[in-house]
């Protein structure tokens, strides 16, 4: 499933092909910290932070 995420400071959009965006996997979370230069996302209203 396709997951649209917005960078709070930045404003640019960002794309990402995830399993299940109510449960991000690690790899995943990684990945999408990683592209987007940030330490932690906000996906659907769940936390996820890189360790």
């Amino acid at each position: 499933m396709i997951i649209t995420i917005q960078h709070q400071i930045e404003k640019t959009i960002h794309t990402f092909d995830v399993e299940d965006p109510d449960n991000l996997t690690s790899i995943e979370v990684l990945v999408i910290c990683s592209e987007m230069n940030v330490k932690g996302i906000l996906v659907n209203g769940k936390y996820y932070e890189t360790q």
